[in-house]
């Protein structure tokens, strides 16, 4: 083996463990930002607002659509039915607590 092969095989060695650590860095870099621009600061300004049930909401999960959004809910107050109109009361980390509104 001849010095230009072990410095070709040096060189290819450094760009592959360059593209691996770039990948390595690139995947996990982003692991503390929120996938979207959903915050409970944001959540908490839909409190009083009106919206329609997406799905039946319970105590454990549901959806609504609220501001043409749809968002987690869950009430605490037996079962809503989906397409009823519900009022958000409060949130709960990324969830709506919701109760029913104005039919």
């Amino acid at each position: 083996m001849s010095a230009i092969d072990v410095a070709l095989y040096g060189i290819i060695a450094v760009i592959v463990g360059g593209i691996v650590l770039w990948l390595l860095f690139y995947t996990f870099s982003d692991q503390t930002k929120p996938l979207s621009n959903l915050t409970e600061e944001t959540l908490k300004r839909l409190i009083g607002s009106i919206g329609r049930a997406t799905s039946d909401i319970t105590k454990s999960t549901g959806t609504l659509l609220v501001n043409s959004e749809e968002f987690s809910a869950k009430t605490s107050k037996g079962i809503i039915q989906k397409g009823t109109h519900v009022r958000v009361r409060e949130t709960e980390g990324l969830t709506l607590l919701v109760e029913k509104g104005l039919d």
